[in-house]
């Protein structure tokens, strides 16, 4: 039997009867009250599947009901449902998370090893390596938490796979899931090429174009004495206008390596005149 057969599940956890008497004589009846059941209902779920994990969110309400011999009292508890089961490594996680008014607050949290999802799967699931743990008030929650350990022993599956849901309509998102999620890295993937591609491409693109004066003065190979002028005698590019030349002056060493000596300002009157820049 599971833990939650249908939309309600109801367990008597506190009844006690006892027949006092010798055989064959009137019996006495003694009840201990109150006489406790628990009734559980499932209100919605969520799944969502990856090629990673599949994850579920239920939600729903577990009322005790607490039958006095002149009254009957109900507490009810909401409760949430986070549940996981990863496939590569066969690991099945769910955690319940009781909201009751203090002190019916309380966590129960599963584990267990299982070759297939158990909340796609009807009947007994082929699962491993229960684990079982639960925290909350132990005079006020023993009942329902000793409920739930019953169950989830005796059938190797997580507490909400008793409910009753639409199994079939899960199964059918699950591949409609994973087309998206592969659609997504598909179309991430070509972003990030496109992206490279850009940068490449940035890379590969040459810089402006170096565009020279005619050198009239000093000519390719001139020799110059020391402490003599060297003229400096500039034409703008052909076809081009300037107001300008930047000149850079370089001298090279012993070992034949060229050093930079400065930059030189030359005016277009000065560069273009017949005698030359003298400076």
């Amino acid at each position: 039997m599971n833990l939650m057969t249908g939309k309600s599940c109801v367990a008597l956890l506190f009844m006690l009867s006892a027949l006092v008497g010798q055989a064959g004589a009137a019996g006495v009846v003694v009840r201990i009250y109150p006489l406790t059941t628990v009734g559980c209902h499932l209100d919605s779920i969520q799944a969502k599947f990856t090629a990673a994990k599949s994850t579920y969110r239920m939600a729903g309400r577990c009322d005790q009901r607490l039958e006095y011999e002149d009254h009957v009292e109900v507490i009810p508890i909401p409760w949430t449902s986070e549940g996981a089961y990863a496939p590569g490594s066969a690991k099945v996680e769910e955690t319940i998370t009781l909201n009751g008014n203090p002190p019916y607050r309380g966590k129960i949290q599963t584990r267990l090893g299982c070759v297939e999802d158990p909340w796609l799967v009807m009947g007994k699931a082929a699962c491993t390596q229960p684990v079982f743990s639960a925290g909350g008030d132990v005079q006020t929650l023993g009942y329902i938490i000793s409920y739930l350990r019953g169950g989830f022993e005796q059938t190797f599956k997580p507490n909400t796979t008793g409910f009753s849901y639409d199994r079939a309509a899960l199964v059918a998102q699950r591949p409609r899931d994973l087309q998206t999620e592969q659609q997504a890295l598909a179309e991430a993937a070509e972003a990030a090429r496109r992206q490279q591609n850009q940068r490449l491409q940035q890379a590969a693109q040459p810089g402006p174009a170096l565009i020279a004066p005619a050198i009239l003065s000093p000519m390719s190979g001139a020799l110059f004495l020391q402490n003599n002028a060297v003229p400096i005698r500039l034409l703008p590019p052909q076809g081009m206008t300037a107001t300008g030349f930047m000149v850079k002056l370089e001298r090279r060493d012993g070992q034949g390596n060229w050093g930079l000596v400065t930059n030189l300002p030359v005016s277009v009157a000065e560069a273009t005149s017949p005698t030359g820049y003298l400076g």
